[in-house]
């Protein structure tokens, strides 16, 4: 009888210890990408007899379940909700909420600032390149530095968190000042913000780009340029747009590492012209119904950044079937979305790309297939140091 019982309570630990996985394994059906962490869920491995034998198996196991855990979601939640208002953490998530502005939370290293000239030389040799070639051919290139919404809202951080001042005291001046010395035209957008009171409004509170309204106050900015550089191009004015607020709550990418959770009353703000340039529209080599901005399909809903243009796409192509106007290359990062939206109007065909997805050809050679009249590079600070992508501009013949 003492075996039996035994037995009996050994096969019930061993049905509990399975149920969960087995629980796990039905709930996981449900969902593939977690919403708040913007990224794809873990696949149930394969079960191999490599994996077994090399121990991955097991590795494979855990990082699976513990992706598709039953509740999950509101665990993370109810944690998130603990350390912000309970604990009143100074960081959650890795983000810093910063009186009225989301912030991401730095390292507390930083490159000294006597390492930036040099940097900064090897950073623009590329451009420098880039730029006497489009000249060569009669074309115009310009590169235009945008601040990320952590840069522009750096003096909101706790005295007690890192900021990384000296990357922009530092290592921003000495950029501009590389790029001129190697023959690039560069505008700095980040001036242009400070010249007009550096205002609010212009970046959001919960997203690393900057809003609708600093968007378009760079457009202006870029298209003034062009035209000091002789570039006659039609201008969308205040008077040519209508500035409307979503209803939507505007999650973005800050407070989505929050689950929506740190109180936000911001909004989207979507710039519609009153009287539309129409356009043929590719992505990635294929037509695309896709409009200008890609609203949620309630207003309930929460928006983000990716409204503007649908997102990053490696290649955009925009036709407005305008031959008397020049065409456009734009290449960038996801900065141009919002930009895209509006430069589009000023040019006969507008061709955008995103060296960190397009992989088809090199720049240089894209260039070469095209010819475009404007080649417009639009580079957020914090990559200014970064190689590869979008700084991957020149191939040697």
């Amino acid at each position: 009888m003492e075996k039996f019982s035994q037995r009996a309570f050994l096969l019930c630990l061993l049905a509990a210890l399975l149920s969960v996985p087995a629980g796990t394994a039905l709930w996981s059906r449900r969902d593939t990408t977690a919403y708040y962490e913007n990224r794809s869920l873990t696949e149930f491995p394969a079960l191999t007899a490599e994996a077994l034998w090399t121990g991955t198996l097991g590795t494979d196991l855990e990082s699976w379940y513990s992706d598709h855990v039953p509740g999950r979601t509101t665990l993370l939640k109810a944690d998130t909700a603990a350390q912000l208002n309970l604990l009143r953490r100074p960081a959650v998530n890795e983000v810093v909420p910063a009186g009225d502005v989301l912030l991401p939370l730095l390292s507390y290293e930083e490159r000294a600032g006597s390492e930036y000239p040099a940097l900064a030389k090897t950073a623009a040799e590329p451009f420098g390149k880039l730029s006497a070639h489009i000249r060569a051919y009669g074309g115009t290139f310009c590169c235009a530095g945008i601040p990320e919404q952590r840069v522009y809202f750096r003096d909101r951080y706790p005295d007690y968190l890192p900021r990384h001042e000296t990357e922009v005291t530092a290592g921003d001046g000495a950029y501009a000042r590389a790029m001129a010395e190697a023959g690039v035209d560069f505008l700095d957008i980040g001036a242009v913000y400070d010249a007009q009171g550096h205002r609010p409004e212009y970046y959001s509170a919960v997203d690393h780009h900057y809003s609708c309204y600093g968007a378009y106050t760079a457009y202006r900015a870029i298209l003034d340029h062009l035209a000091e550089a002789g570039r006659d191009l039609p201008v969308l004015t205040e008077e040519d747009l209508e500035f409307r607020e979503l209803p939507n709550p505007y999650i973005a990418t800050r407070n989505r590492k929050l689950y929506n959770l740190w109180p936000n009353e911001e909004r989207a703000v979507i710039a519609v012209q009153r009287g539309p340039v129409p356009f043929t529209r590719y992505d990635n080599g294929e037509p695309s119904d896709r409009p200008l901005f890609v609203l949620p399909a309630e207003d309930c809903l929460p928006a983000t950044y990716n409204l503007y243009m649908g997102g990053d796409f490696a290649e955009t192509v925009l036709e407005t079937d305008r031959p008397n106007l020049p065409n456009a290359l734009i290449f960038g990062d996801s900065f141009t979305n919002a930009l895209e939206t509006l430069l589009y109007a000023s040019f006969n065909e507008t061709r955008i790309l995103d060296l960190r997805h397009y992989d088809k050809m090199s720049l240089r050679a894209y260039i070469d297939t095209y010819r475009p009249d404007i080649v417009l590079c639009v580079q957020n600070d914090t990559f200014y140091y970064l190689g590869g992508g979008n700084n991957d501009v020149w191939e040697d013949p």
